[in-house]
């Protein structure tokens, strides 16, 4: 089968698309026809030897995937023909990824793909709705009335929370310096949009808002931007930090946390067990069918153009990017 490699010493000059055999599989996995699979940038920290925990070469990079079951488990959980998605917990093999034309994944990892969703939106969606889900609701500990301020807006984990938070019944602020973006980070459902380099930024939110500060911050950048997160918070306000795109250092103003009595929390999708993510993505695609709300795709590109698919996950995009298998 075809499958991009990332071989020995690693990084992008390792890194191709080749024919590789397929690995025998176990009774409790399930062999998979990849027909699509969403890019995250943790599959490109990956290749390039930057993901902590992450596999060694030779490894088959990529999360996300939507497809057809070729054959099923022993247990008769999933049966030939079965459409699906593939789940992130802690049990995902990291090391035989989704950017191949077949793979066994455990049958736990598994869920049904949503009605109505083409392969490139069902690829496109469970890691970072999945992650905007932890961020809005297990440690933001979101609740219909408050307000979420998501950085980072137009990304996919950003996107995933700006729509989350909105169906969910919050007041959403999302910050994105495109003009363009901006426009359509309110028809994605954002209440109030502003650039993160505006001039007395908070000053503007809480204006817009009516509050001295926000009950959440949605962080998917990192750096500098976490500690423009901590100021932006109300009384017992959360931050929710999911990326490191900006940086992985930032100074946090203590007095504020202090006086605030605030909080920062740091979200890892892969730490769920599979009955958990299982359970949350029921409720997320109840609630995005509810909202008639779908994952909103960027671009798509053919395995044979995946070099090319994650220049351009690294550049200006709204949404997601999916490599399309088959």
């Amino acid at each position: 089968m075809r499958a991009l490699i990332t071989s020995a010493p690693g990084g992008w000059a390792n890194t191709k698309v080749t024919e590789t055999p397929l690995r025998e599989g176990r009774p409790d996995e399930v062999l998979v026809q990849i027909h699509a699979v969403g890019l995250n940038p943790a599959d490109n920290f990956q290749i390039e030897g930057m993901y902590p925990g992450g596999p060694k070469p030779p490894f088959i990079p990529g999360r996300d995937a939507c497809g057809i079951v070729v054959r099923g488990d022993a247990k008769g959980q999933w049966k030939a023909g079965d459409a699906v998605v593939t789940l992130q917990t802690s049990t995902t093999n990291l090391a035989d990824g989704t950017l191949c034309e077949q793979q066994w994944f455990a049958a736990e990892n598994l869920a049904p793909k949503p009605n109505g969703w083409n392969d490139a939106e069902a690829a496109a969606a469970p890691l970072v709705y999945l992650t905007a889900w932890k961020t809005l609701v297990d440690a933001g500990g979101l609740q219909s009335g408050q307000q979420v301020v998501v950085t980072g807006a137009s990304g996919g984990v950003g996107l995933a929370a700006v729509q989350l938070a909105s169906a969910y019944g919050a007041t959403v602020v999302a910050l994105s310096r495109s003009k363009d973006k901006q426009v359509r980070l309110k028809d994605a459902g954002a209440h109030h949009v502003f650039s993160p380099d505006e001039p007395d930024l908070k000053d503007r939110i809480c204006d817009a808002l009516r509050t001295k500060g926000v009950h959440l911050v949605v962080e998917t950048v990192g750096g500098p931007s976490l500690t423009s997160a901590v100021h932006l918070l109300g009384i017992h306000g959360r931050v929710s930090v999911v990326g490191v795109l900006a940086g992985i250092e930032a100074t946090i103003p203590i007095p504020a946390l202090m006086f605030k009595r605030a909080s920062i929390h740091g979200v890892l999708v892969t730490d769920d067990s599979p009955e958990k993510a299982q359970a949350a993505w029921q409720q997320i695609i109840d609630l995005m069918v509810r909202s008639r709300i779908r994952p909103i795709v960027d671009s798509r590109f053919p395995l044979s153009d995946s070099a090319t698919a994650f220049k351009k996950l690294g550049s200006s995009v709204f949404g997601k990017v999916v490599i399309e298998i088959n």
